[in-house]
Parts: C-alpha cells; structure tokens; sequence
C-alpha cells in the first residue's frame, strides 16, 4: 500500500545547556484530505490537542521535549532514531503516528514527550489511540473513538457518535448530538447536554450528568451518580458503593 509523508517545518528551543533542564524543539506535519472521510491517530505520551476547522488540510504541530538529554543536539538524534512521527495516507484514513518506533526495547531509555497541536476538517471522524497525557477535541461533526491510557479527558462540540475507553483520568464531555459510550477504569465522569443516549461502564469515581436527552444507563463501582434534567429512562445496572440521584431524587437499590 503507498504512503505519501509530508513533512515540513523544524525549529529549535533549548532551555538551558544544563543535563537534567527542558530541551524542546517543534517540528509540523500537514496533509491534503481530499477523499479521506477520517484520520487515526497513533499516539505515545504528551498532551493532545484537536480542533475541527473548515477546509481539507491536516496540520499538526509538535513540540517535542524531555529533561533527560544533556543537550538539544542529543534530544534530536534520539527523537530521529527512537521516535515515529509521521502523517501519510491510509486505506481511505489519514494515518497520524507520534510515539517510540515499533519493536525498540525502552528499558532504561529516556522519556521523551511529544506534544500534539492538530487542526483537521471538522466532518473528518476520528479513531485515537492514545497513550498518556491530557486530551481536548472540540468542534467535530463526525464521531470520535477514543482508546486512551491516562489523563484527563475534554470534548466539546462533537456532532456524532461517541466512544471512549479509559484506563484513568477525568472525563468532561459536553455538547454532544450523538451517543456517548464510555468505558472508564477510574476517574471523575462530567456530561453536559447529550443530546443522544448515554451508556457508562465505571470502576471508580463520581459521575455528574445534567440535560441528558436520550436513556441513561450505567454499570458503577464505586462512586456517586448525580443525574439532573434526565429526559429518557434511566438504568442502573450495578452499584458497588456511593449514593445515587436520578432528577432530584434518590434512586433505592432493587
């Protein structure tokens, strides 16, 4: 299968001369979109930012960053030899890799972190598969599906479908006129106008959900559940521990 990788942009940013400092330098990927319906991210550890803009580029801007090399120069041949960074055309996707390359053993090995600025067409659905840092998407009319390790989680805006898998971190999703699945291991749960129905699979953490306009249905641990302006049904599949409250009234455990 052909790939095309357009690369364009570096620039450098040293902190300080000193081992042990910040040493960071960007770097910026972009991509033509005509004819891809959505892209998948691949994605290691750093912060993840994506915005749905109108038009049919991918742009991306990465700061790449670690305190454990003594210098820039030494950060960068690290990064070229350890690092996956690449934009290329997929099966119909757009393919973003931004992680340690495939098959390196990283016992022992320096962190480094790469921060992610993504700007793509708003009707674009996207697949990430993320591994740790914090994440915020907003302003995207297609579905989003979310595969994430840890950090706190932020949606705003989205006008589809939504499904996300969760080891650990907060989760603020608001704005939604699709479906919202959520499998969470642990971590506070915050919905804001769903306009779809919610299902949610928590181990630990407290859910608050308001203007909810579809059934609402949840599988808990331990925690408590507020729901307020529920206008569906409302399903309570287990309860480990921690009170429940469906539309100003406690809900009594059957």
């Amino acid at each position: 299968m052909k790939k095309i990788t357009l690369i364009s942009g570096i620039s450098l940013l040293s902190m300080s001369v000193f081992a042990g400092s910040l040493h960071k330098f960007d770097r910026s990927l972009s991509l033509n979109t005509d004819r891809l319906s959505g892209i998948e991210m691949d994605v290691g550890a750093g912060s993840l930012e994506i915005v749905g803009i109108a038009g049919n580029e991918i742009k991306v801007n990465a700061t790449i960053e670690s305190k454990d090399y003594s210098d820039i120069e030494d950060l960068m041949e690290a990064f070229e030899d350890k690092m996956e960074f690449s934009l290329t055309r997929d099966n119909g996707f757009a393919l973003l890799k931004a992680k340690k390359a495939d098959g390196l053993n990283w016992i022992n090995n320096k962190n480094i972190a790469i921060n992610l600025q993504i700007e793509v067409p708003k009707s674009m659905n996207l697949v990430i598969d993320d591994g740790s840092g914090p994440m915020t998407i907003e302003n995207i009319d297609g579905s989003v599906k979310i595969d994430d390790g840890s950090g706190p989680i932020t949606l705003r805006m989205i006008g589809d479908d939504v499904h996300i898998d969760d080891g650990s971190g907060s989760i603020h999703v608001a704005q939604i006129n699709g479906n919202l699945d959520i499998d969470d291991g642990s971590g506070e749960v915050v919905l804001k106008k769903i306009n779809g129905s919610v299902d949610i699979k928590d181990g630990s953490g407290e859910i608050n959900a308001k203007e909810i306009a579809g059934d609402f249905k949840v599988d808990d641990g331990s925690g408590s559940i507020i729901v307020k302006d529920l206008e569906g049904d409302f399903k309570l599949i287990d309860d480990g521990s921690g009170s429940v409250r469906v539309n100003g009234k406690s809900w009594g455990r059957k």
